[in-house]
């Protein structure tokens, strides 16, 4: 009996240390499969920084060929062989009489990415420098969108009249709207076209930086300055004592008798004017010194901040001039209010002294105002923020409200918004940044499909916001139907592969060539039905129809996109290491080791 008992007794010791043990054993593998994940999502963060940018972003300039001109000016014969200050070049007809010029926007235009990179536009200009036309010269975003744009006579005709500077003749700027289905193409074009007219350089009337001498003239202890049109003035031990401009870096066509005159105004830490002096002056020298000793003139200006500077209005003021040199101490009367204008306006001046941070801080608001909310971004927003609440409250286990919802992301996100992730969309946005303002609802439907399924081991995505897999769930043959087909073994193994061999080729692809088209490899261009081609939407139609008869068969046996997103879901195995992890590594190592063979 005892040695029963003890018999009983002592295997049970282990059994409860088993027991003990055994959810240290679940942490293990659980803490195992997250370092692993780690790993997964560093190696595909690697892999995308490898792949290299689909344009060169050459500082060079280069000439237009006449043949480019000549869409824009049929007359054009002749180019000038160098560009002026401005990167224009003019253009002549065949008996030399000139036609204006042209300008190019790369590279000022690189940062404007739109759907996989910049779309280069060139400008024809009249003799006064004011935008006569415009048309595409090149671009790196897909074919589909680029050709929307070139056959969008309206988008392109709103650069007509648009001055050097970015503004039409009143001085406002213009409102520009898109092209429908091209949004992101069209969008960065404009914005590129915008940028290179707004950032023509400093005044070539003017173009002198300052120096510390006259900076002395305002500030008698600074021995340093920062800036050449806008500068901070220090002092021995880097105390700030105020601040320099010159007003003809922003001001250069308010004409005197002979011509403008540029001015140097100082403020002080609060932003007081103290009283303005000439710099430099076109005018006729006697005229130019009366204003110069004319203390009561100056005195009209000292003291007043900027907001009062620039409301400042000559004639309410009754503003009569220095007697003797009226017409040259008017112009500077005129100058003062427009320079303070364009001051406050201006992106240095707004961001000075500010830390790295606040700029950065400052940066991001400036680009939350330029960001531009179509009702597609709206509905897609929308349909992010429901799809929780739905989640959360069982709505998705009613059959017939989950095929509502299924329809309406098919309907909705995909026919009406276009908003379908692709391997292309993601190639481009990580060789070349992604232009968030333009298509704010595309980016948070990348993100959320990105970031949940490596953190939350869901897949909302593919499960319930992909218009192509919606159609899919929505036309599937149930088990039952005698429209189901079931594909034999021999063939659905290989087609398990198709997804992984299709990724390693298109990024291959990218890799090798920056600049391939790989949109076509998905069928999702064909939901852009208003300017996909025929070819793209029978892509698109003949998925569905295989899907008709073989359940969820593109999602299953075809989407390359998909199987990217399952790779990255945490989930139960994660903590084993998969054949798809092994090829991730040796294309990492490959990719590593072409990048440093080319370089």
């Amino acid at each position: 009996m005892g040695q029963t008992t003890l018999s009983q007794s002592g295997p049970s010791l282990p059994i409860a240390d088993a027991s003990r043990r055994q959810p240290a054993s679940r942490q293990t593998t659980a803490w195992r499969g997250r370092g692993l994940h780690a790993i997964r999502i560093a190696m595909l963060i690697g892999l995308l920084g490898c792949l290299p940018s689909p344009h060169q972003r050459s500082e060079t300039v280069v000439r237009p060929t006449l043949e480019q001109v000549q869409q824009l000016e049929p007359a054009a014969r002749a180019i000038a062989d160098t560009a002026d200050e401005s990167g224009r070049w003019a253009i002549s007809d065949s008996d030399r009489i000139p036609l204006g010029s042209v300008a190019r926007t790369l590279p000022e235009a690189n940062a404007l990415v739109g759907y996989r990179g910049p779309t280069e536009a060139l400008l024809l200009l009249d003799q006064q420098h004011v935008v006569r036309s415009a048309a595409v010269l090149q671009s790196h975003d897909t074919d589909e969108h680029v050709d929307a744009v070139k056959k969008s006579p309206a988008f392109l005709q709103q650069f007509s009249g648009l001055t050097w500077d970015g503004t039409l003749a009143d001085g406002s700027v213009p409102k520009i709207d898109g092209v429908s289905g091209a949004t992101l193409t069209s969008l960065a074009m404009a914005g590129g076209i915008l940028k290179r007219l707004g950032t023509a350089p400093g005044s070539l009337v003017f173009p002198e930086p300052l120096t510390l001498e006259e900076t002395r003239i305002f500030f008698p202890d600074a021995t340093k300055i920062h800036g050449e049109r806008i500068a901070v003035v220090l002092a021995d031990n880097e105390t700030r004592l105020g601040y320099l401009i010159r007003t003809g870096a922003f001001v250069d066509d308010e004409i005197g008798y002979q011509g403008p005159t540029s001015t140097l105004v100082a403020l002080d830490l609060e932003q007081r004017l103290l009283r303005p002096k000439i710099r430099h002056s076109f005018d006729n020298e006697p005229y130019v010194d009366y204003v110069r000793q004319e203390r009561s003139f100056w005195k009209r200006f000292e003291g007043m901040t900027l907001e009062e500077l620039a409301a400042f209005d000559p004639l309410d003021e009754e503003v009569e001039g220095v007697s003797g040199a009226t017409m040259t101490s008017m112009a500077i009367a005129y100058t003062l209010p427009r320079f303070a204008t364009e001051l406050l306006a201006d992106e240095e001046w707004k961001t000075l002294g500010q830390t790295p941070f606040q700029k950065r801080l400052h940066a991001l608001r400036e680009s939350i105002q330029a960001t531009r909310l179509s009702n597609a971004d709206i509905a897609t927003l929308v349909a992010l923020a429901l799809l929780p609440l739905l989640i959360r409250f069982g709505a998705m286990r009613q059959t017939w409200l989950r095929r509502l919802w299924l329809f309406a992301v098919w309907l909705v996100i995909g026919l009406y918004a276009g908003n379908l992730l692709s391997l292309a969309l993601l190639a481009g946005w990580a060789t070349s940044g992604v232009t968030w303002q333009l298509a704010l609802g595309l980016v948070a439907l990348a993100i959320v499909s990105v970031v949940i399924p490596p953190t939350r081991r869901g897949n909302p995505y593919c499960n319930h916001l992909c218009p192509h897999g919606a159609a899919q769930q929505l036309i599937r043959p149930s088990s039952d139907s005698r429209r189901k087909w079931k594909l034999p073994s021999w063939l659905s193994r290989p087609l398990g592969f198709l997804p992984a061999m299709t990724l390693l080729l298109v990024y291959l692809a990218l890799l090798i060539r920056p600049a391939t088209d790989v949109s076509f490899v998905e069928p999702f261009h064909g939901y852009l039905w208003h300017l996909a081609s025929w070819s793209a939407i029978a892509w698109t139609i003949s998925t569905l129809a295989i899907a008709f008869f073989v359940p969820m068969a593109y999602c299953r046996l075809g989407c390359p996109t998909g199987r990217l997103l399952d790779w990255l879901r945490l989930k139960g195995t994660s903590h084993q290491i998969s054949r798809m992890d092994l090829a991730v590594m040796g294309l990492l190592i490959f990719a590593c080791g072409y990048r440093f063979l080319i370089r």
